[in-house]
């Protein structure tokens, strides 16, 4: 009878375990479906909305009776009554990043006349595309196409051409802010500090130390010894974000000029170059290290200037939230929530 007994439960224990694994693999294939799911009505929303902003963009420009050949963008008297100069980098095919930057914190600039917002964009070989930049730059006066193949390795190439613009056009700017059109803007926080700082001979933002070259073959981050000998950077100020002091414009720009050129933005510009030329590299907590380092809410970025790559859809709703003072972030926006919505659309 105890044989019996043992062998049923045996039986069962074995049915159970079966039982849970089958669950599991089931479990486990819906959440990857459900996220593949995810994935491909995310990617269809956002060529519908890409589709929808180029649509917006050629009716819009039906209604403005505009010249077919515009006054070059300029700062008001190179900028003297400039206090901010915002240079945007920005990739060609981009509308609704543009779009959102200027319907959020770029939005200040229409009643602020001591701010400047201008995006940079690269040329793109698609004829549409650039068209389309065309009728936008019509409507909106504020971009600046820059003769630069739009690739990750011409970065720092479209990161002068902001300086050197800025040196040529407006150079009396107290300073300059180059940004990512991925980047949220505290823009009302940034010019108040810096009005109460009152910086001089300074690249202000995020600062890293002691970092050293990718020896790696295969890094996207690659130096070989040949384009980089020393093993460790000098301190630079990490380049989604970062302020220049006006009065450096011209001395910085100098250096590209005789240090030789590396296509890692930040550690060019404000480490190798900056170095060069003695400006001070001042570190900031308000500016954001890390990727997505606080959640998708406006609320958590009362206290910070900056936060790195977020959607379009995202900056826009983040900026009516900021500029609410009573709002507060509800948990679906928390970071934990985002961060582990991220790892698993990045696994999948």
């Amino acid at each position: 009878m105890n044989g019996i007994l043992f062998l049923l439960r045996r039986g069962c224990r074995k049915i159970c375990r079966k039982r849970v694994f089958i669950f599991i693999l089931w479990m486990a294939i819906s959440i990857v479906t459900l996220l593949n799911l995810k994935h491909c009505v995310q990617k269809m929303l956002i060529t519908a909305s890409n589709y929808a902003t180029i649509n917006f963009i050629n009716k819009k420009h039906l209604e403005h009776q505009t010249p077919d050949v515009l006054p070059a963008i300029s700062c008001n008297n190179n900028g003297s009554t400039t206090f901010l100069f915002m240079g945007v980098v920005s990739a060609a095919g981009n509308f609704q990043q543009r779009l959102a930057i200027r319907n959020s914190w770029g939005s200040p600039v229409v009643e602020d006349p001591s701010l400047t917002l201008v995006f940079f964009v690269g040329m793109s070989a698609n004829k549409a595309t650039k068209k389309t930049i065309q009728k936008e730059n019509q409507m909106f006066r504020d971009i600046i196409e820059v003769d630069i193949e739009e690739k990750y390795d011409n970065l720092a190439k479209k990161s002068i051409k902001i300086l050197e613009w800025t040196l040529f056009h407006c150079n009396r700017a107290k300073y300059v802010l180059k940004i990512d059109d991925d980047m949220f803007l505290n823009v009302n926080l940034l010019k108040s500090d810096l009005k109460n700082k009152n910086y001089s001979n300074s690249i202000i933002g995020c600062k890293v130390r002691n970092s050293s070259p990718f020896r790696f073959p295969l890094s996207k981050w690659y130096l070989s010894r040949d384009q980089y000998s020393a093993d460790v950077f000098p301190d630079y100020i990490s380049g989604p974000a970062y302020v220049l002091s006006g009065d450096i414009l011209s001395k910085l720009y100098s250096a590209t000029k005789l240090v030789p050129y590396i296509f890692l933005e930040d550690v060019y510009l404000n480490g190798i170059c900056r170095e060069k030329v003695s400006v001070k590299a001042v570190g900031h907590p308000g500016f954001s290290c890390g990727f997505r380092d606080e959640g998708p809410c406006g609320g958590f970025f009362r206290y910070k200037i900056t936060g790195h790559h977020y959607f379009p859809d995202e900056i826009e709703r983040m900026w009516l939230e900021l500029r609410d003072r009573w709002f507060t972030c509800p948990f679906k926006h928390s970071y934990v929530v985002s961060k582990f919505l991220d790892i698993l659309q990045f696994v999948v």
